[in-house]
């Protein structure tokens, strides 16, 4: 009779811990099934994203090519591949994209799927920068401050860093000011302050 009364009170006890909705039977899926089922039509999309990007990198699409390093970095779509992400960044780069430049860049500067090579990513970051890449420019010109990959140029370094923040390119500003070489103009600052805000 006792383990009946026990029984019986964690059941009522449940049943009032459940939502209302879910004690009169209302509820259709938990936030748990909505977030299983969100996670599910990502992966889906992520995984045909990435096949059309395969298809398009195929047919010499530098800008798949880069999309497509992009999936396999961080694991989109499929499986986490460093080295082949590498491979599509390399062919985008050759195909004067300038974000895939700075994406092998990144790779060789972290030795993720490629031997980690100073010098050789400095040189990526440079191609980057000339084919139009803001980002590519500002890792450059990080580069040439610090001295890292090749001869320190700090003049250089720091006036690429900051025409990248003058184009709002945070980062860079971020950078700049944690070098202490920060400059900003007033319109810069108040451009970043705006966007700041937004969020």
């Amino acid at each position: 009779m006792r383990i009946a009364a026990t029984a019986l009170s964690i059941l009522v006890l449940a049943g009032a811990a459940l939502p209302a909705a879910a004690q009169y039977g209302d509820v259709k899926r938990t936030q748990a099934e909505i977030a299983l089922e969100e996670a599910t039509a990502s992966l889906e999309g992520n995984r045909v994203a990435r096949s059309d990007a395969i298809t398009a990198c195929a047919a010499r699409d530098y800008d798949a090519c880069f999309r497509l390093g992009d999936m396999y970095r961080r694991g989109l779509g499929g499986l986490q591949d460093y080295e082949k992400a590498a491979e599509v960044y390399r062919k985008s780069c050759n195909g004067k994209n300038g974000e895939g430049c700075a994406g092998l860049a990144y790779l060789t500067t972290h030795g993720r799927g490629v031997d980690a090579d100073p010098a050789k990513a400095r040189v990526l970051y440079e191609k980057a920068c000339d084919y139009g890449e803001l980002s590519g420019c500002a890792a450059y010109g990080n580069m040439l401050y610090t001295g890292q990959g090749g001869s320190k140029n700090v003049a250089k370094g720091q006036r690429l860093l900051q025409d990248a923040c003058d184009q709002d390119y945070e980062w860079a500003c971020d950078r700049l000011t944690g070098l202490g070489a920060y400059q900003p103009d007033d319109d810069t600052w108040q451009r970043l302050k705006d966007a700041k805000s937004r969020y």
